[in-house]
């Protein structure tokens, strides 16, 4: 044999062996992907995986957000009731600031405003608790100056059951999205 065949060879089980190495650390790599995959967090989320409670809660919080978020100045009545029922926590503190120009300026401008839930994505849903982006257009009219206006808006919700029923604990527009 010539030096060069000699020298690789020689070389080949090294290889062989890096390759196994390799392998032995992709293995076990994937093992603990799999096991975190079938506990933990993603294996709670029943978002994909229960249909019923998922189209529930998308309903639910889809009605709720279309009755706080809209608005008339005959009636500011009906908005700070649906806000009662169904706003928790930190979500009563945070729609009253994103609320706050509306109750303001309605009445003297005798503003309809009329929230539509176009579409909703669930998140999260592990027990009674779930995360929603939901998807709305928001239509304004003023009866001062016959203006009207149509806004696309998203909002990331948290809910919790509570009750029987899904009741909305934090709320964001996204708007720093």
């Amino acid at each position: 044999m010539s030096g060069t065949n000699a020298g690789r060879a020689g070389r080949l089980p090294l290889l062989l062996g890096l390759v196994a190495v390799l392998l032995a650390v992709g293995g076990w790599y994937s093992l603990r992907r799999a096991d975190d995959l079938r506990g933990g967090a993603v294996a709670e989320n029943t978002a994909l995986t229960d249909n019923a409670r998922t189209s529930e809660v998308k309903g639910e919080v889809g009605d709720a957000v279309a009755k706080v978020f809209s608005y008339g100045y005959t009636n500011p009545g009906a908005t700070d009731a649906a806000a009662r029922s169904v706003l928790v926590g930190a979500a009563t503190g945070q729609y009253a600031t994103l609320f706050k120009a509306v109750r303001e300026q309605g009445p003297a401008q005798k503003l309809v405003l009329t929230t539509t839930v176009t579409d909703s994505a669930v998140t999260s849903l592990t027990g009674d608790r779930a995360s929603l982006l939901v998807f709305a257009d928001q239509h304004g009219t003023r009866a001062t100056d016959g203006r009207t206006s149509t806004t696309p808006t998203m909002l990331a919700v948290d809910a919790v059951r509570r009750g029987g029923h899904w009741k909305i604990t934090e709320l964001d527009t996204l708007a720093g999205a």
